[in-house]
């Protein structure tokens, strides 16, 4: 062999071995991380400008990310304000008051405001039930049927956000003919009403101990069974497909 090509050789077999797969398995792993974390902590999805610009910084955990949005919102009040009105829109199917948004500053990300938001209707049950019929008023034009009502309130309490993907994903399923709300709850990661941030298993896992989010129940069952939704309350519902993601909601 001439020299010259021999040379080529040896220089190539001189370089590290870094498969392609493991390659672009990091890189969309750091890309997930940081929708994951907008998601979480802003309620929102990033633009492609700043996931680009995100993934260009160092390396960091999901919890990470979302200590640097908990500091960014803590120093930036207009940032803080549209944090506290997509909580309020996507919890209560509305944007909270002037009175109501300036006693939520300082609350933290989207997904502590949303954990507050449900803890509060789980101790309202008159006002979830209005709640829920706001749902099925905004997806099928009527009230919730007292049936419907009733399986709602044996299950964790939802966002209206969640409950009007579940109410969109059964209709899909049970079309034509809608009778009654029956069945999982199940949403679908490209549901008309929720933003969502596609995530392998091992980033998802990652998004919701960060976010504080646990299964119910035995973990490994409950994402064979398809519970791989990371958002506030959703630990009981299920994905469509069994699609880890983290969801917030889309209007």
């Amino acid at each position: 062999m001439p020299l010259k090509p021999r040379l080529a050789v040896l220089l190539l077999m001189a370089l590290p071995a870094l498969p392609p797969a493991t390659a672009l398995a990091q890189s969309g792993q750091r890309e997930e991380r940081v929708a994951a974390s907008f998601v979480l902590a802003l309620g929102r999805t990033p633009s492609a400008v700043e996931v680009e610009e995100w993934v260009k910084q160092e390396p960091l955990t999901v919890a990470d990310l979302i200590a640097r949005h908990r500091a960014h919102l803590q120093a930036d009040a207009a940032a803080e304000r549209a944090v506290i009105v997509k909580a309020g829109q996507d919890a209560f199917g509305r944007a909270p008051g002037e009175d109501e948004a300036r006693s939520l500053s300082g609350a933290g990300t989207y997904v502590d405001l949303m954990r507050r938001h449900l803890s509060w209707l789980a101790d309202h049950p008159t006002d979830y039930e209005q709640l829920v019929h706001r749902a099925y008023r905004r997806l099928l034009q009527r009230d919730a049927y007292s049936i419907e009502i009733d399986y709602w309130k044996r299950r964790p309490v939802l966002s209206f956000a969640l409950l009007v993907a579940s109410i969109e994903d059964w209709a899909r399923r049970n079309q034509p003919g809608l009778m009654a709300t029956t069945g999982v709850a199940a949403v679908s990661v490209n549901s008309a009403y929720l933003a969502t941030a596609r995530l392998s298993p091992a980033v998802a896992a990652e998004a919701r101990a960060a976010a504080g989010l646990p299964l119910a129940g035995d973990a490994a069952l409950a994402r064979a069974t398809g519970r791989n939704v990371v958002a506030p309350g959703a630990e009981e519902v299920a994905s469509v497909g069994g699609i880890p993601f983290a969801a917030a909601g889309r209007y």
